[in-house]
């Protein structure tokens, strides 16, 4: 009898016994048919996974066994080749360049670049795009940022940055206005640094709907990098104009973090008449930061009125200018508080003027409750404390 005989017998057999099983075991039977066929798969999805990785690993060792070194001599050259020159250095018929290695190629000379700079070496620009077209990568990425798959297009934004050279305003002007948010607010950073005639446009939009800590992150990583090749802007331009809470305290914070102390007669100005909470504490931050000591008038009048989130910020920012009105002003306060947080504050405040200040506390601690004592003692352990780390050498 053939083979399709036995497996049609057993086939109707097992059916027969699984129809007069009791509802018990027909169930548990349909469980352990579902946990092999997912351990099956399983499997082969390991399997699948492992020979991926060993693929791209061989690649990548093979790229860089040949490249290396070669890369390395072209990108810290600081004499522009010339394209045949560098064809000549890099042809190699082991290396494929379909689009499937293209991922993989630009990983490798991403890596090499990173290593170039920790090395603290410079990097031909000129040479690098060469290499680039070598490898057929700009041509590869800018059509994936601009009609690949969203995740696509995402990974091409993320390594056209990384590679520092193919990413241009009007590239980015097709996803500036995509409809992921996040891919949206990655590329409106992106164009900070990239693009040449209008970089801060979407600034006049609050940068885009809402604005969090990430944004955050993503805009004053590309402010920095155009402030190491121009001149920022003045950013209190648009602290006016801003309608998002979160947008206008970063703009502030911003200003104080790239110090433009022409700013600081603009933020006191606003300071008075801000209606939130949030921002007017962002304002006296940066105010200290900038070392701006004609804010200490006004940050002395509106102490007393304040609530105690601000009071707190007054008192940091008051130590940081150390002037003779704040330290006279900060030793009263600390007589005439009742908030234990707010004197334990005022109290490290004063040891932040130095010896001047660490007298004015000392002088204020015999007159007042053994709670000051208290502050007093745990004021100088911190401080004996931070000289010492200071003083040992690393």
């Amino acid at each position: 009898m053939s083979l399709a005989f036995y497996l049609k017998y057993y086939f109707y057999y097992l059916e027969a016994e699984y129809e007069a099983a009791s509802a018990v075991i027909k169930v548990t039977v349909l469980l352990a048919t579902f946990l092999m066929v997912v351990f099956i798969f399983s499997i082969v999805h390991i399997i699948v996974l492992n020979l991926t990785y060993l693929r791209k690993k061989r690649i990548k060792e093979q790229f860089m066994s040949f490249y290396r070194e070669k890369l390395h001599e072209i990108l810290i050259n600081p004499q522009q080749l010339s394209e045949i020159a560098i064809t000549d250095l890099l042809r190699n018929s082991r290396i494929s360049y379909g689009k499937k290695n293209k991922n993989l190629y630009t990983e490798c000379l991403i890596e090499l670049i990173s290593q170039i700079k920790n090395a603290g070496k410079t990097i031909n620009s000129k040479n690098l795009l060469m290499v680039m077209n070598h490898l057929q990568l700009p041509n590869y990425w800018q059509a994936a940022l601009l009609k690949g798959r969203l995740l696509k297009r995402k990974e091409a934004l993320r390594k056209m940055d990384q590679l520092e050279q193919l990413l241009s305003g009007s590239l980015l002007l097709h996803s500036v206005y995509h409809r992921n948010k996040d891919f949206r607010k990655q590329s409106r950073a992106a164009f900070i640094e990239y693009d040449k005639n209008n970089p801060y446009t979407f600034f006049e939009e609050n940068f885009d709907k809402d604005f969090n800590a990430l944004d955050e992150l993503r805009v004053h990583h590309y402010l920095t990098k155009k402030a190491a090749t121009h001149e920022l802007p003045d950013l209190s331009r648009w602290v006016e104009n801003a309608t998002l809470i979160d947008f206008k305290r970063f703009i502030i914070q911003e200003i104080g973090l790239f110090r433009q102390y022409n700013c600081g007669d603009f933020l006191i100005q606003i300071l008075p008449t801000e209606a939130n909470t949030h921002i007017q504490k962002q304002i006296i931050e940066t105010l200290g930061v900038l070392d701006y000591k004609a804010a200490d008038r006004t940050l002395i009048a509106m102490y007393s009125s304040s609530l105690a989130l601000l009071q707190k910020a007054i008192i940091n920012t008051l130590s940081k200018l150390k002037t003779e009105r704040t330290l006279a002003f900060l030793g009263e306060s600390y007589q005439q508080s009742h908030d234990n947080s707010i004197k334990i504050q005022l109290a490290y405040a004063l040891t932040d003027y130095g010896f001047e200040g660490q007298l004015k506390m000392e002088s204020l601690s015999e007159v007042n409750s053994p709670f000051d004592s208290e502050i007093l003692a745990e004021v100088r352990f911190s401080h004996s404390q931070n000289t010492c780390q200071t003083l040992v050498p690393n």
